[in-house]
This record gives structure tokens, C-alpha cells and sequence, in this order.
């Protein structure tokens, strides 16, 4: 290869305008908006609220793409443009490409990827002036686009959890930061004998509670809506903290796992999962590994360092369970 092969090479993989004008290109709806007979570029500027001059430029660079084609004046789309549209009715596979979604705003996090390798932090606050979750509670508009993308089902081998043999002798359990209720949902649906509460920021919360109703689940399942850092609904069986402790420092973790101590007082118990994804020989997943280290405060703690946590914290590990991506300790105090 050449020099300049070489130089085309790298600026390629470097390029971001490219992902830049498709996420602009979802944003605008301009699958949606251009029409089974195409559009002029000044008829898309009017249904997009949009500049004709850049907008042209846009366009230009997405025929270049192969998502629009351009003839007769008119831009039309290609048969890979056409998967950009949307269907009533169906989830939008797209949305999290929305810049103005919460979603594809804080996909945006690894622009400041620099920051983290630079000083070890998480982007958020350099971005939004707070952590991630208080942002998006903090949007006032976020319940829909979260409940439309909130998974049918929790991932990253969240059977080991839900077949956990803590929830057979459990009744009642909080799951601290649940998130929209995935995991909630799925522990209620293996196990008929368990009731629940959901606690988590407002937004969290309300898109929850009508998950639960939805799924007719309201009569077994509750959301709170608040910080997990204030105290904890007491006397439950189970707390259980998924994914939670990852987005915290040491300080955080210990603190988090303190208030759900002394919940649970001496006849509870706290089960603390948390994605874990080891590093391999041919180390698989690294775009998603820089992402998660860019977003997360320690996305990397394995049994040892979260068993130093618990210890800290006056919980010694009883139990520890392991799957591909997934680690699961119980903790009592």
C-alpha cells in the first residue's frame, strides 16, 4: 500500500461527518417526509424546518451514501433509504440515532472519549452539568421515547438472575434504580409468589407503573419515584441492585450499598448483578468496552473489587453466581 492509501484509510475510519448526516437525516424524519414521489430540496427544507442551503449539502452527501437517489430534481429514496421509515404501530429500530432523543444525545458521549482517558471519569457531567439519570428525569419529555424503547426483556444473561435460588424463599424484594421495569417484569413472571417495588427517578418510575399495568402486574408490582441514595422502603426480603453499581465510584457504590443495608436490617438480603464482560484473548466487543467506559463510572469490577465494596459497606458475599456477561453476589449483613 501506498502512503496516500494508507492516509485515505485512516482519515476514513476517522471520519465523522458520515455519522453525523445519518443521524441528521433520521432526526429530521426525512425518510418520512420526502414521499412515495420523492421531494424537491426546497419542499424537504419546508416539511423539515429546515435551512435549503445545507440541507442541500445533506441531501448531496446522502445520495453519496446510497440512502437518496436524485433525478428530475426531486430526491427519492433508495431501497436502503426506505428502511428509514417508519411503520405505525411498530417499534422504530432507529430512534436511539434521534439527536433529539435522550438516546441519541447521550450516544454522543463518546465525542468526549478523550475526557475519559484523560482524567478516568464518565462524560456525563462534562456533558449535561449532572449524571446521566438526573438528566433524563430532569427532560420533562423523556416517558415516551423511553417507554418505546424500553426492552421486552432485561439482557446480558439476566437468567442467571431471574433463576436465582434467593427469590424461592423470597416474598417481597426492591429493585433499587429498576430502570423502566424490565427486570421487575421478568422476576414476576418466573416466580407468581413475589411481590415488588420499583424504585427509581420520576420518569423511571411513571413509565414503569404503566408497564406493570399493561402487563397486568399492578396488583403485584409498585414504582416509587426517587433517588435511591434517600432512604429505602424497609423490611423487604431481597434488594436488588442490577447494572446500578457500575454507573457510581467506590464512594457511590459503598454509599448505595450501605442505604440498602440498612433496609434490609439483619433478615434481609441484597443481590448485587452487574454486567461484567472479561477481557479475552482476541478481546471482542471493544467499540462497546470504550463506550461503557466512556458512560460508566467502573464498568470493570469483577468478584474481588465488589466483594471490597460489600465488606466496606458491612455486607460479607454469601453467594457469588457467574455467567458470560453477567456476575451475581449476595450479600447479608
Amino acid at each position: 500500500m501506498t502512503d496516500g492509501t494508507l492516509h485515505q484509510q485512516i482519515t476514513a475510519l476517522a471520519d465523522l461527518v458520515t455519522p453525523m448526516a445519518v443521524r441528521a437525516a433520521v432526526t429530521l424524519r426525512i425518510a418520512d417526509r420526502i414521499g412515495d414521489d420523492g421531494a424537491t430540496p426546497a419542499e424537504l427544507a419546508r416539511r423539515t424546518g429546515t435551512r435549503p442551503r445545507p440541507l442541500g449539502k445533506l441531501l448531496r452527501h446522502l445520495v453519496s451514501l446510497d440512502l437518496l437517489a436524485f433525478d428530475d430534481g426531486r430526491y427519492r429514496l433508495t431501497e436502503l433509504g426506505s428502511a428509514l421509515r417508519r411503520e405505525d404501530g411498530a417499534p422504530w429500530p432507529f430512534a436511539p440515532l434521534d439527536l433529539d432523543g435522550v438516546t441519541g444525545q447521550t450516544e454522543l458521549s463518546v465525542i468526549h472519549l478523550l475526557h475519559t482517558l484523560r482524567t478516568g471519569e464518565p462524560v456525563y457531567r462534562r456533558m449535561f452539568g449532572t449524571d446521566l439519570w438526573s438528566y433524563v428525569d430532569g427532560r420533562g419529555d423523556a416517558d415516551d421515547e423511553l417507554r418505546s424503547q424500553a426492552p421486552t426483556a432485561p439482557a446480558f444473561d439476566a437468567e442467571v438472575l431471574v433463576e436465582h435460588p434467593c427469590w424461592s424463599a423470597a416474598r417481597t424484594f426492591v429493585d433499587v434504580g429498576g430502570n423502566t421495569g424490565a427486570l421487575v417484569e421478568a422476576l414476576l413472571v418466573r416466580h407468581p409468589h413475589l411481590r415488588a417495588t420499583l424504585l427509581d427517578l420520576p420518569v423511571f418510575a411513571r413509565v414503569a407503573r404503566r408497564r406493570f399495568a399493561e402487563s397486568g402486574l399492578a396488583d403485584r408490582a409498585a414504582a416509587v419515584g426517587r433517588g435511591f441514595f434517600e432512604p429505602l422502603p424497609a423490611g423487604a426480603d431481597v434488594y436488588l441492585l442490577s447494572a446500578v453499581l457500575a454507573d457510581w465510584d467506590d464512594d457511590g457504590a459503598v454509599r448505595l450499598l450501605r442505604n440498602c443495608a440498612d433496609a434490609a436490617g439483619r433478615d434481609g438480603g441484597i443481590l448485587v448483578s452487574e454486567v461484567h464482560r472479561a477481557e479475552g484473548p482476541h478481546w471482542p466487543g471493544t467499540a462497546l468496552a470504550l463506550w461503557l467506559e466512556a458512560t460508566t463510572a467502573d464498568p470493570d469490577r469483577g468478584v474481588e473489587e465488589l466483594t471490597a465494596l460489600a465488606a466496606e459497606a458491612g455486607l460479607k458475599v454469601t453467594r457469588v453466581d457467574r455467567a458470560p456477561t453477567r456476575l451475581v453476589l449476595e450479600l447479608h449483613a
